[in-house]
């Protein structure tokens, strides 16, 4: 089954913002683009690929943002994402920390980095740069980061 993954919520969350600028909710956008309420909620919620008809489909609502949505969908499976600080990277840290189950710092250490211990799918580790910020969600990166935190295993 899949899970979320942080590109996958940023663009769902910017789906879901757009459809609620324009006053349309779930159901009545279903109904309009004949996309099933569940297929539309998975999308919002971080968890399906979106699929071009779809949003073709609901090009109706979400204006001229579909062309460039549906572009950032078809990156949404990348486990990395790297990104110049700014609205981008707020965006994914206001993302994290609003629903992170945990977050444990560690800034001793060649590589400082924060980890996101998320609740579906997986954690997500952040390492700020002077010119960009980086998040990974990288198995080998994200069991590292838990052995340095002290953290058990995923599973474990």
């Amino acid at each position: 089954m899949a899970m979320p993954t942080l590109r996958g919520r940023l663009l769902g969350r910017e789906i879901r913002s757009i459809r609620q600028a324009a006053g349309v909710d779930l159901e009545a956008l279903a109904a309009r683009s004949r996309v099933p309420v569940r297929q539309l909620r998975r999308v919002e919620d971080g968890y399906a690929p979106v699929r071009f008809p779809d949003m073709v489909a609901c090009a109706p609502v979400l204006g001229d943002s579909y062309q460039r949505l549906f572009a950032l969908s078809q990156e949404a499976h990348l486990p990395e994402l790297r990104c110049p600080w700014g609205v981008e990277a707020t965006r994914a840290l206001d993302l994290l920390h609003e629903t992170a189950t945990g977050v444990h710092t560690a800034g001793d250490g060649a590589r400082p980095f924060t980890l996101f211990f998320m609740p579906q799918g997986p954690d997500v580790v952040f390492h700020a740069h002077l010119t960009c910020a980086f998040f990974t969600e990288d198995p080998a990166e994200t069991s590292a980061a838990r052995e340095l935190a002290g953290a058990p295993p995923v599973g474990g």
